[in-house]
């Protein structure tokens, strides 16, 4: 998968997801089986402001052809999936969130295997 396509699409998934915690987090998070206190609302919208960011970067960066930058960024999109995994799944078996959480770690796994590939591929340009 060429990079371009999996930092769009990483990008639209953090500025959506990061959107509905930011904005709508009592909203979100009854979905996952979270109970929407005012402390899990803050630390939620802290949350979204980071996807926020992340999206928003992924997006206004998708067409860089610079290989080191997108071999940086696909590195950088490794090690966050492998974070966001783990973190998701001790969610998911540790009973904190409902059965919605392994949509996350799916999400975190199907991200893993497109950066994973944008790191193996032949850069753009040296």
């Amino acid at each position: 998968m060429r990079p371009s396509t999996v930092f769009l699409a990483g990008g639209i998934l953090g500025l959506t997801f990061g959107l509905s915690f930011l904005l709508v987090p009592a909203t979100v998070l009854p979905l996952y089986g979270v109970s929407p206190d005012p402390a899990t609302v803050l630390i939620s919208r802290f949350f979204g402001v980071a996807l926020f960011h992340l999206g928003l970067l992924l997006y206004l960066t998708r067409e860089i052809a610079q290989g080191s930058v997108q071999r940086a960024m696909a590195l950088e999109g490794v090690a966050g999936s492998v974070a966001g995994a783990v973190v998701a799944l001790m969610a998911v078996l540790g009973g904190l969130v409902n059965g919605l959480g392994w949509s996350t770690v799916a999400i975190y796994g199907i991200f893993l295997v497109g950066y994973a590939g944008c790191v193996r591929a032949p850069t753009a340009t040296p």
